[in-house]
């Protein structure tokens, strides 16, 4: 099997990259010129075929996607576009940036089309929904982003299904939920959480009163290659765990592994109400596929707190 993967160097496309290599796909990873991540890749590559013929990397811009068929012509079976502009910090606000983003993934289906590939896997995010309090279900949830990047996955997602259609190529939107793991990016809540209590120090946070999930990011990427595979799911997927609490369990158990009985700043932060998420994904699209998470959120804080050492 062959597969295409755009945002390659990032958090979840770099172990895309290593959950596909070692289930016996050929791949081609597709980044940013002169990207400074680009080394990560080249580390994979290494790994596992010196020759790169396992682990092919293209340096192409994204307003070029379409080079992949016209120059190099690529073939293969299955196309995930990760790839997306302004996905942190100030720039998930600015529209300019998160607007070329719909064009982009348009670019991608059409592209994946004219390499013969039979799906598309998006990147979505539960950030689609806004503020949902209570259970979101694929289907029957109804969007409503607060933010530009939200907003502008949402769009992805609604314009690049109806293309999708037209071209009579399979499109798959996994709504990703809050990812964590090893070789996360710094200033995410568990990096946060875990470097503030390595150092003895107490973690300022918001009351941590809403409702959250967790998902390795190993398990994530599990499940985007099942996806891929599988035959019975279209359209929109949650990817999540089972494991659904108050945000405020989680950062104890973490407290617990990681210092027990350090205090903990519940409250030191003030959380507006209508930009605070409730992650409380249903999943059974996924159980109903065969997919079950390995890594408990115990075994990932632990993983992590490893790597820290």
């Amino acid at each position: 099997m062959k597969a295409i993967v755009t945002g390659a160097t990032g958090f979840i496309g770099l172990a895309l990259c290593r959950e596909l290599l070692q289930n016996g796909y050929e791949v081609t990873a597709v980044i940013r010129p002169d990207t400074e991540k680009k080394d990560k890749l080249l580390d994979l590559q290494k790994e596992n075929d010196s020759s790169g013929r396992s682990l092919q990397i293209l340096e192409i811009p994204l307003n070029n996607i379409n080079s992949l068929h016209t120059e190099h012509h690529i073939w293969a079976d299955y196309f995930f576009h990760l790839a997306w502009n302004g996905s942190a910090g100030s720039a998930r606000e600015d529209f300019e940036i998160q607007h070329t983003n719909i064009a982009y993934t348009a670019d991608a289906v059409r592209t994946a089309k004219a390499c013969g590939c039979a799906k598309v896997i998006g990147a979505g995010s539960q950030a689609e929904y806004g503020v949902v309090h209570g259970t979101a279900v694929e289907e029957k949830t109804v969007p409503a982003p607060f933010m530009m990047y939200g907003a502008a996955k949402l769009a992805a997602y609604q314009l690049g299904a109806i293309l999708a259609k037209q071209l009579q190529i399979e499109l798959v939107w996994p709504r990703i939920y809050s990812v964590y793991g090893v070789g996360e990016n710094q200033g995410t809540l568990v990096n946060y959480v875990l470097d503030t209590l390595k150092k003895g120090e107490t973690p300022e946070l918001s009351p941590c009163e809403n409702m959250w999930n967790f998902l390795y990011i190993t398990d994530c990427v599990r499940a985007l290659r099942i996806l891929a595979e599988s035959e019975e799911v279209q359209g929109i997927c949650h990817v999540a765990s089972k494991d659904t609490r108050l945000l405020k369990e989680f950062v104890t158990e973490m407290r617990d592994i990681a210092a027990p009985g350090t205090a903990l700043g519940f409250g030191a932060r003030q959380a507006d109400p209508d930009r605070t998420f409730w992650l409380q994904p249903d999943v059974g699209k996924l159980d109903r596929i065969g997919f079950e998470a390995e890594a408990s959120f115990a075994d990932g804080v632990r993983r992590m707190m490893e790597k820290m050492i």
